[in-house]
């Protein structure tokens, strides 16, 4: 092997003190030294340079344990962001993440969707003030990422099926026409899926289902979102459950949206919400309507798992509102209906933030970010 360059060997310790401060938060010069092995004057320089390019600073003096309190450094994640979006059918919704994934800067207006170029046009406009507001009391804005009800072009140009909103044939070009950033779009489960990635490190593979209005799908194999070729990997609400079944928006007949989506539970004039409340007063036709959803719910997750065998995470505006006895109680249902009997696998609740889908769409651009800069391979 070829000895490194002197750039080589400068970029590589850079990358090095940054992924230590990335991963620790917050650490002394001596511990660099001991746990990187590099020499003092190194780190030191490596230390000025990266406060003035304000990824590190000086944090607080460790406590003494008998001499000169050390001095500690710690990484900045302010010092970049990356900003989501959702356009939903009744209000356009934002947020700023910083490196760490933590939310800076929120913003919900009301504007219903409309794919049209006056929609976008406005949009842009909010959007632009959004980050210049963010960009004053932050770092610079790395991108904008948009979270699209629908399955998007692997070349990330447009929306290829997007029949819940009505945007089939969406070009990134039409939607960010007003956008002065760099901008990209992601499927909503997708990017829920990201966010579960990036707050669970542990995650190896797994199934996410979301179980919304309009359910939806990821999957994740060897740590990582595994979209495929056409960037539809994990689109498990459109697998049919119930052959010349219900009608989908699709345009089949019993695809498990049909079956699992939320609005099925409720009765006529009650909302999801509702219907929830009074199923925890034990309420007997409340409790059959649920049975039969978990039933579904249970062969579809049976259904994707005869596939990816990996553990199960349940998502979406039904998670925080199914209690721990009723996701136990759906873990259940699948090993009864798993043709392979008792099997290992974990099902628990998804990371389930607030505006999950869009925090997970803006740390996309914040991953590439972070990729670079610690000097690891990026992630497409």
């Amino acid at each position: 092997m070829k000895p490194l360059q002197p750039n080589q060997v400068k970029a590589h310790n850079r990358s090095a003190i940054i992924r230590y401060l990335y991963a620790h938060r917050h650490v002394t010069k001596q511990e660099l030294e001991r746990e990187l092995g590099l020499s003092l004057p190194t780190i030191s320089q490596n230390l000025r340079l990266l406060e003035a390019d304000h990824i590190a600073g000086k944090g607080d003096l460790q406590d003494s344990t008998g001499g000169r309190k050390a001095q500690c450094y710690e990484f900045n994640p302010d010092h970049r962001t990356a900003i989501g979006v959702s356009m939903d059918s009744h209000e356009l919704r934002l947020c700023a993440v910083n490196l760490y994934g933590g939310v800076v800067a929120r913003l919900s207006t009301p504007l219903p969707y409309r794919n049209t170029n006056v929609y976008y046009q406005r949009i842009g406009g909010i959007i632009n003030n959004f980050a210049a507001d963010a960009e004053r009391k932050h770092g610079p804005v790395l991108g904008v990422a948009f979270s699209i009800r629908g399955i998007i072009a692997p070349d990330g140009s447009q929306v290829t099926f997007g029949p819940v909103q009505g945007n089939t044939g969406l070009t990134l070009d039409t939607l960010t026409q007003s956008v002065h950033l760099p901008a990209l779009m992601i499927h909503d489960s997708d990017a829920s899926a990201m966010a579960e990635l990036w707050f669970d490190a542990t995650l190896r593979d797994a199934v996410c289902v979301y179980l919304d209005r309009r359910p939806g799908g990821s999957v994740i194999i060897d740590g990582k979102l595994h979209q495929g070729p056409n960037q539809c990997n994990g689109a498990i609400e459109h697998m049919v459950l119930v052959p010349g079944g219900r009608e989908c928006y699709c345009g089949q007949r019993g695809c498990m949206d049909a079956y699992c989506s939320l609005e099925t539970l409720p009765e006529d004039y009650e909302s999801i919400p509702g219907f929830f409340s009074v199923l925890e007063q034990g309420e007997r036709h409340h409790r059959e309507r649920m049975d039969e959803w978990l039933d579904y719910v249970a062969q579809a997750i049976v259904n994707a798992r005869s596939v990816i065998a990996g553990d199960v995470i349940i998502g979406g505006e039904a998670a925080p509102m199914l209690e721990d006895g009723e996701i136990e109680d759906l873990r259940n249902r699948i090993v009864r209906r798993s043709p392979f009997g008792t099997d290992h696998f974990t099902l628990r609740k998804s990371y389930c933030a607030e505006d999950q889908d869009i925090i997970g769409a803006a740390l996309r651009f914040s991953q590439r970010y972070l990729d670079e800069i610690r000097g690891l391979a990026p992630v497409m």
